[in-house]
């Protein structure tokens, strides 16, 4: 008996066919993450909207607000991807490098991290001092545990005898909020900001600063 053209569109094996197309919710959240990065980049935080994040990532705006509430925890989700995410990527390769390896690789990836990322962090920044909310929530989701994992770093250094006591809880976000403001204030200006340096001779002279401070016997390699 000849099948008609009902037969062929209510099939078990079309409807199988579409469902295999469709991505995972996994894939979908990384698909709208990466266009809205990409829309924020090109065209700022306040500007961009979330029908352009989803025409880049070609779905219904609808879609969108299934995975996210609004901008604010899209451009949150994409600094924890981003800054979250590769930081404990980073403290797993690291975990075993003394103290000058281990902060001078921390000074290398910020470098990087800033350079590859730039439009990305600066709409990040200009929104943070701007968005108390967003200040609230960058902080404590995303930053405070990459302090902590820094500071249990430095609690085993002090206590192996390696670092000398300090107050943790100072020294490592003063460390980490120096290093990002440097990091970017570089990206940004490369030919105002610390020009005569190269990435090399920063993370050179900043991890000896950062390791052995301004006192007498310090820095003896620096002119």
């Amino acid at each position: 008996m000849a099948r008609s053209p009902y037969d062929d569109h209510h099939s078990p094996d079309r409807h199988l066919s579409f469902s295999e197309r469709r991505p995972d919710p996994e894939t979908r959240h990384a698909q709208i993450l990466n266009a809205a990065a990409e829309v924020f980049a090109k065209r700022g935080y306040q500007r961009a909207t979330v029908k352009e994040i989803a025409r880049q990532a070609g779905i219904a705006a609808g879609t969108i607000y299934l995975y996210f509430e609004n901008k604010r925890d899209l451009l949150l989700a994409i600094a924890d991807r981003l800054i979250g995410q590769a930081w404990e990527q980073t403290q797993a390769e690291m975990a075993q490098l003394g103290a000058e390896e281990y902060i001078a690789a921390v000074l290398r990836n910020t470098f990087d991290f800033v350079r590859q990322n730039q439009p990305f962090v600066q709409a990040l920044v200009t929104e943070i001092w701007t968005d108390a909310e967003l200040q609230d929530r960058f902080f404590n989701q995303v930053l405070i545990p990459i302090f902590e994992t820094g500071a249990s770093y430095l609690e085993a250094q002090i206590a192996a005898g390696r670092a000398r006591l300090c107050r943790v809880g100072v020294v490592i976000p003063t460390i980490a909020g120096s290093l990002v403001m440097l990091s970017l204030f570089h990206a940004l200006a490369p030919d105002q900001f610390l020009a005569g340096l190269s990435e090399g001779d920063l993370v050179s002279d900043l991890t000896e600063l950062y390791l052995h401070g301004l006192g007498p016997g310090s820095g003896e390699g620096v002119p």
